[in-house]
């Protein structure tokens, strides 16, 4: 099959890319593993259930109400394949794809990548325990279900995600114990509106933050939860504040509590398979969150035809997502002649406009987030590191005295990132392990 447009991801980012582009008259293929649109924060219910008042289900689900409403209003320019894995790229544009039954290979003249980010996890003693949950997992579990995945819950990490998953675990009758945040508060709504910060971007955080003050959930700052314990699940978990600077735990100052939850948000991590089988040059951008494809403004990659937009090009949050998808579709219908040069670059002057307001507002947010090695500590010698392959602490130090100073050089001695996860759980953190202890940079040791 051969498509003028493909856009592999129904989430934000790829939605926003399909509406354009098809506006614009570009019949394009829209490619989604999910059986729904709307990605990891727009998800939603199962078709079989009905929703009476979208609104009840928070501003996330109204948001993508509205981008699925955008892509209806062209769904005669857009073909969309659910239930359907992208398995290879090939030249560039040559996308092999397979469902449960069957198999094939679409050929794009146009490519546009939009495959989101996957949660970064921090190993811990008892963090792969039942009950150790995601905070993108709980929220998908409440979001599609309506069902409370505890009783009683402690939520640690980082950034507004935690704040988020609090206010929904709240919301639909988990008891939360405390919501701990590695670094420090949010600034106050005055100095938010003093700096003119792009307020679409901070409200969401703020209002959380506020929302769970008033319900008298404590929300602690400069904390981190450092092992979960129970027999066949979690029964309690400790927690402890961290050094501001470098947030190494301070495990003498440990507090415990009961509980049968622990929700986990410690950052994203670009999902770039699919960039990296494309041959599209990357480059490690830190506050980014890892390795991200090359882009000119357009959003347009290193090998031409591709573009990469959304969490999968580097992570910069569900608003900016959708400008990017904009451009990307934009400019794609431009490429392939249904769209001027005057009429394309006049579409895209309000999506890129937005987007350089919400990135200058994230500025902030990007270096408070940015994981830092003190959270290293959390790990004892006989903490899993890759849970696919049971590898330990222990055993990466015994591969670094036997000369391994790099994530391959490691794998090759341990098995670590050998699984079933292929090194989404455990690479980031060995990673920056290895890096803490040859000195080396990211790209030396070929963190992902």
């Amino acid at each position: 099959m051969k498509v003028p447009l493909l856009i592999v991801g129904g989430g934000p980012a790829g939605m926003a890319a399909a509406s354009e582009a098809a506006r614009a008259g570009l019949h394009c293929t829209l490619i989604d593993e999910a059986p729904r649109l709307g990605g990891q924060i727009y998800r939603q219910p199962p078709e079989n259930f009905q929703v009476a008042d979208g609104r009840a289900l928070g501003k996330d689900f109204v948001r993508g109400e509205q981008l699925r409403a955008d892509l209806n209003a062209v769904r005669d320019r857009v073909k969309i394949l659910s239930h359907i894995s992208v398995l290879g790229v090939w030249g560039g544009r040559e996308i092999l794809w397979a469902s449960s039954e069957v198999s094939g290979i679409i050929k794009a003249e146009r490519l546009i990548l939009a495959t989101g980010a996957y949660e970064r996890p921090m190993p811990f003693p008892g963090w792969t325990l039942p009950g150790v949950m995601t905070a993108g997992g709980v929220q998908t579990i409440i979001k599609t279900m309506g069902v409370r995945p505890g009783r009683r819950a402690l939520v640690s990490g980082i950034g507004p995600l935690i704040l988020s998953a609090g206010n929904w675990l709240h919301d639909i009758g988990v008891e939360v114990v405390a919501v701990l945040g590695a670094g420090q508060p949010l600034k106050s709504h005055n100095a938010l509106v003093e700096e003119r910060i792009e307020w679409d971007f901070v409200r969401d955080a703020w209002e959380h933050e506020q929302n769970l003050r008033r319900a008298g959930i404590p929300i602690l700052f400069n904390h981190t939860v450092f092992e979960a314990d129970g027999q066949n699940a979690v029964e309690r978990a400790s927690y402890c504040p961290v050094d501001p600077d470098d947030w190494r735990p301070r495990k003498d100052q440990a507090q415990t509590v009961d509980v049968d939850l622990v929700v986990l948000g410690f950052g994203f991590v670009p999902n770039t398979e699919l960039t990296v089988l494309a041959g599209c040059r990357h480059d490690y951008v830190g506050e980014k969150g890892g390795w991200i494809p090359v882009r000119d403004a357009m959003m347009q990659t290193t090998v031409p035809g591709v573009f990469a937009v959304g969490d999968g090009a580097g992570i910069r949050g569900a608003l900016a997502s959708i400008e990017e998808g904009r451009v990307a579709g934009i400019t794609a219908a431009e490429q392939v002649g249904a769209l001027s040069g005057s009429e394309a670059a006049k579409r895209r002057e309000m999506p890129l406009a937005r987007l350089g307001s919400l990135l200058q507002a994230r500025q902030g947010l990007e270096e408070a987030v940015q994981i830092r090695p003190g959270l290293l500590d959390l790990a004892t010698s006989d903490t899993l590191l890759c849970r696919c392959e049971e590898i330990t602490l222990v055993e990466v130090q015994a591969a670094l005295d036997q000369g391994a100073r790099d994530l391959q050089a490691v794998k090759l001695l341990t098995r670590l990132g050998m699984g079933p996860c292929q090194g989404r759980n455990c690479a980031p953190s060995t990673g920056m392990y290895l890096c803490q202890m040859t000195g080396r940079t990211p790209v030396q040791v070929g963190e992902d």
